[in-house]
């Protein structure tokens, strides 16, 4: 069965999460700090499958943790859990590399299905090549002020070098390959994610919402990533045309 690393500084909750995730058949490890999860990673006589991971830990944080393990080419799952509610937290957290970020408290069914889904992707991965394949549309694509290379993923915008995570290119890229088609949260999560049973999650919305700020002009007002309410999001390569006024009527 995969091991999963549980890093918690909180004695009650690792506990919990522990004996949930051997109740389902897993094996599991669980540690209190940052410094002693990147040691068990290089350390661990069983390699380490997926990681669940606490933001505030006592002398290095979560975000310090999964940008370390990202700097080292690891693709190992996280999941970042946390009670931080804002926004930028959770952008924070996906800029560092984190998978999933699930807000305390979570539900127990959520966490166990996210995890089942992201250890069923990292089993497809294993079997594929890593690297990224080609675009259908072409390698290279441009909108706006951007610039972005599928083949070799970068990124520019108004020549600016852009720094984007290995889950937001391939958010990019499915959106650009299904431009001005809307596409639901469900099937991003599916195809991006990986999610066979994609769960209850604003993963998405916080990824777009990250994807607007790099790219939009004013994301706020945006032009290329647009929201399709209660479906999910539109790319479109340039903003939509304004309707052409009819001809004048007497009143």
């Amino acid at each position: 069965m995969p091991h999963i690393l549980v890093v918690e500084d909180e004695q009650h909750l690792a506990f919990g999460i522990k004996f949930n995730l051997e109740a389902e058949g897993y094996t599991v490890t669980a540690v209190g700090d940052g410094p002693a999860a990147l040691d068990l990673l290089v350390s661990a006589a069983r390699s380490v499958d997926l990681i669940v991971l606490d933001l505030m830990l006592p002398g290095m944080s979560g975000y310090a943790v999964c940008e370390a393990i990202r700097a080292k080419g690891d693709n190992l799952p996280v999941v970042m859990l946390t009670a931080r509610t804002l926004v930028e937290d959770r952008i924070h957290g996906f800029n560092a590399g984190t998978d999933v970020y699930l807000q305390k408290p979570f539900d127990l069914e959520e966490l166990l299905s996210v995890i089942r889904n992201l250890l069923a992707r990292r089993g497809r991965e294993d079997r594929t090549v890593a690297d990224p394949p080609e675009s259908p549309r072409g390698s290279i694509h441009r909108f706006g002020s951007a610039e972005v290379n599928f083949e070799t993923w970068e990124a520019t915008r108004a020549g600016t070098p852009l720094k984007l995570t290995s889950l937001e290119m391939k958010l990019l890229r499915y959106l650009v390959e299904h431009e001005g088609k809307v596409v639901t949260r469900e099937e991003l999560l599916t195809k991006v994610w990986g999610m066979n049973r994609p769960p209850a999650t604003r993963t998405v919305d916080t990824f777009m919402l990250n994807l607007r700020k790099t790219f939009e002009d004013d994301s706020s007002r945006p032009v290329h990533f647009l929201s399709v309410r209660g479906t999910g999001y539109k790319f479109v390569n340039g903003p939509a045309a304004a309707p052409r006024p009819g001809p004048d009527r007497a009143p």
